[in-house]
């Protein structure tokens, strides 16, 4: 990978951790989601915040602390939706 593909990754993974933080700690807060089709309300909701608010958190330390194991998962991650 050259230097510019690397840094495309950090702030790729800056970016989708920050944005899977935000709807984790929102649906944690709202008690509501919706995910792949399906409303998820109380604790189910909570549950699923906890998951992104998590998966956002590694993604960001992995960019941010330059984690090698912590980028191959948001790498994989990242090449999962395509």
């Amino acid at each position: 990978m050259s230097a510019q593909e690397v840094n495309l990754l950090e702030w790729l993974l800056l970016a989708l951790g920050a944005a899977l933080a935000f709807s984790g700690w929102r649906a944690i807060v709202r008690r509501r989601t919706r995910a792949d089709g399906r409303e998820y309300e109380g604790s189910a909701a909570a549950r699923l915040g906890w998951l992104w608010l998590a998966l956002g958190i590694l993604l960001v330390l992995a960019a941010v602390l330059d984690i090698a194991f912590l980028k191959a998962l948001g790498r994989l991650f990242l090449e999962s939706g395509t």
